[in-house]
């Protein structure tokens, strides 16, 4: 099994760590990774401001797709074995990532997901929405609409082999 929980968004930070309620898994055999993917401040801030927001939110994706890809390949995991889990805007990733690539994964937990992102974009009478704009861009002009619906989970839902479970 494997686990590899992720955010993406913010410049936020997901730092190794050592954790007591890990240790169960890891003493089953469960391989536990962090994936640092553009969005988070893991490469200094312009892997962020440059590569992880606005009209380049899709790279944070991308990225996912691909350490999860490398990992398959490497011969880490298997897609049978691969679990993920993302929290808030890690939720999004969540979404977005098993709209793209279902295959790579035997089960996702997406916490409180941020997966109807162009109904809560479009309404600035939403309390964050507008303070959202400066990570998100805003749906209601055109390009940032045009790019955003490229992701928003709830607008590219499919019947596709995985499980989502919502907690």
């Amino acid at each position: 099994m494997f686990g590899a929980p992720s955010y993406g968004s913010y410049g936020i930070c997901i730092e190794p760590s050592f954790s007591t309620a890990r240790l169960c898994f890891l003493d089953r055999g469960m391989v536990y990774a962090i994936a640092h993917i553009r969005g988070g401040g893991e490469m200094g801030r312009s892997w962020y401001e440059d590569h992880g927001k606005f009209l380049n939110k899709m790279n944070t994706f991308t990225d996912f797709v691909d350490c999860a890809q490398h990992l398959v390949d490497s011969g880490i995991t298997a897609p049978d074995r691969m679990s993920t889990e993302g929290r808030s805007a890690g939720g999004l990733l969540m979404g977005a990532v098993l709209n793209m690539a279902p295959q790579l994964f035997k089960a996702a937990v997406a916490g409180v997901p941020f997966v109807d992102v162009m109904n809560t974009m479009c309404d600035p009478t939403l309390p964050l929405t507008v303070t959202e704009w400066l990570e998100w861009g805003n749906p209601n002009v055109k390009k940032w609409y045009d790019y955003m619906i490229q992701y928003s989970p709830y607008d590219n839902v499919e019947a596709k082999v995985g499980v989502l479970c919502s907690v």
